[in-house]
């Protein structure tokens, strides 16, 4: 079932950063709302990517030979990512609702509501999840930082805290970047295709004119 869950939450991530991509010239000409709602569909992918990137690593950290780490590390690595990401994932989704109900209002119809519903169902179980999941989530991180333990397990304490944190912090900065690349990415490829438009458009090769780019005095 994990596995089912990342791969849709790939997916979903992937959708959201190039859907942000499409769109991101637009919204940073335009500015204000338009493009704040692209910065939290931008936050809300590499969120998404992070999460992904913190279940490979508490896969990865307990199977790598000699090196592997005891099981409960591993849900420490979930538990140190998910109180870093479950703000921004709360904040952008209350954001994105209030957002697409404002749009149902404007324009009533069917989708409009299914997507502001879905949205509407989406906050409120994060918001109910986080409910239940931040304490335990503090309490597995504060036991991995409890200095009245730093000598259990042969002494590899010390080595695993610093593997814990490490691990984490490449799983969001591999978030941010994987987000950062999809959106630039197909934000440049719009341009291009924009730019390929306005060249049929204007009945111009600029490719193989050597006239086009040429500049008169």
């Amino acid at each position: 079932m994990i596995w089912i869950v990342y791969f849709l939450n790939l997916a979903i991530s992937t959708l959201n950063a190039w859907s942000c991509g499409r769109s991101w010239a637009e919204t940073k000409r335009m500015g204000g709302i338009a493009h704040f709602m692209n910065w939290c569909g931008a936050i809300m992918s590499a969120s998404g990517f992070t999460w992904c990137l913190l279940v490979l690593s508490s896969k990865l950290i307990t199977m790598i030979p000699k090196y592997g780490l005891p099981a409960h590390y591993a849900n420490a690595i979930m538990a140190l990512g998910y109180l870093i990401i479950i703000g921004p994932v709360i904040g952008t989704g209350i954001a994105i609702t209030i957002q697409s109900w404002a749009y149902f209002w404007k324009e009533r119809s069917f989708t409009n509501g299914a997507v502001a519903g879905w949205n509407t169902f989406a906050d409120i179980y994060n918001i109910y999840e986080a409910a239940r999941g931040i304490p335990e989530a503090f309490k597995i991180v504060g036991t991995l930082f409890n200095p009245d333990t730093l000598a259990e397990e042969d002494g590899i304490k010390v080595y695993a805290v610093k593997v814990v944190i490490g691990l984490v912090v490449v799983s969001v900065v591999g978030g941010i970047l994987t987000t950062t690349w999809i959106i630039r990415a197909t934000a440049r490829g719009v341009a291009n295709e924009e730019m390929d438009r306005a060249r049929e458009a204007a009945g111009k090769d600029f490719n193989k004119n050597p006239w086009g780019n040429r500049r008169w005095a």
